[in-house]
């Protein structure tokens, strides 16, 4: 078995990104803590729902995924699936810039006016009509309501 390529399948994916999602919008709208100390945790789920949702998307359509973090590369392959996709390409470009700052380190904090531009690329990417479809499905088979609009107005 090649461990470069994802072995989860697309429905497992799917619901690790709504844990993402949800986590993201409840850290967002419910903080615990002072909210800019919660900018990076934030971000974090933000950009790892965006990776789930991408590879989810892709094995769903039969096609392999690879192991990684690279926000553009997953998109590029959803665009060889879907040309559309090149309408969420930016908003991945635009996340796939903070993963590294966030995922293992806090020094480059993130700052009030990024995360509300992560939350809002997190919204495009999860209600762009074939990733939605899926979502939508997802809920359907498991029971539940999506996250479908974080409200960043309210910081």
């Amino acid at each position: 078995m090649d461990k470069t390529l994802v072995t989860e399948s697309a429905d497992e994916l799917i619901g690790s990104a709504e844990i993402d999602i949800m986590a993201a919008d409840n850290l967002f709208t419910n903080p615990k803590y002072p909210v800019d100390r919660m900018y990076n945790i934030i971000c974090n789920h933000s950009t790892q729902a965006v990776e789930k949702l991408l590879k989810g998307y892709i094995i769903n359509n039969g096609k392999e995924a690879y192991r990684t973090h690279n926000l553009d590369n997953l998109c590029k392959a959803a665009i060889e699936i879907d040309n559309s996709f090149t309408k969420i390409a930016g908003d991945c470009v635009l996340l796939n810039t903070y993963t590294p700052d966030i995922k293992y380190t806090n020094r480059n904090e993130i700052t009030k006016q990024d995360m509300i531009t992560i939350l809002k690329s997190l919204e495009i990417v999860s209600n762009f009509p074939p990733i939605k479809a899926i979502r939508d499905s997802f809920s359907k088979e498991h029971h539940y309501e999506i996250v479908a609009e974080i409200t960043t107005n309210q910081i």
